[in-house]
């Protein structure tokens, strides 16, 4: 079951990662975790009825992108998160916002995507899907994360590892490497 933070497992997740604590000197690992808790809570938070009609498709976002300030959650409940962040995560006023901002940028990228390639989910599944309630929009995430790399994180299996392994079984696939098998 795919969810959010699956995007910290592909390299466009790792740059993320890398970009941001260049931009606000904090700790890998500290940034990780910040990302953890916004990202959940930026998808619970959003309404794409004040999205912006031109978005930059996920896999061609540079971290320039999404430092762009950006309205879609309210005013309110963003005054709330960052009193958060300030509070636990010690994260100075302008980083929160900026953390805010790259956060919400992400996730109305990644949602709206997944609505161009399938017109027939609803929000609330993609949501659902995004949170690890659902797999209704397991396969449209992925190939938004995946897109424009080779990188798949090992969250694709190739056709010929799903079709000879054996989850139990720790021995090499009578075929090898011709069709991909151990």
């Amino acid at each position: 079951m795919a969810n959010i933070l699956d995007l910290f497992k592909i390299s466009k997740g790792k740059d993320l990662i890398q970009n941001t604590h260049a931009e606000f000197k904090l700790d890998k690992e500290w940034v990780l975790q910040i990302f953890a808790c916004l990202l959940p809570w930026t998808i619970s938070k959003l309404e794409l009825s004040k999205s912006k009609s031109e978005l930059t498709k996920f896999s061609d976002l540079k971290f320039a992108d999404l430092l762009k300030e950006s309205s879609i959650i309210s005013s309110e409940d963003k005054k709330v998160m960052n009193s958060l962040l300030e509070d636990t995560f010690k994260v100075e006023s302008h980083s929160s916002e900026k953390f805010l901002t790259i956060a919400e940028n992400i996730t109305v990228s990644i949602i709206s995507e997944i609505l161009s390639l399938d017109g027939k989910l609803e929000l609330t599944e993609i949501k659902q899907t995004l949170l690890g309630a659902s797999e209704k929009a397991s396969e449209e995430y992925i190939k938004v994360i995946t897109s424009g790399s080779n990188d798949t994180a090992d969250l694709i299996k190739p056709a010929g590892r799903i079709a000879l392994e054996d989850k139990d079984s720790s021995e090499d696939s009578i075929l090898g490497g011709f069709t991909g098998g151990k």
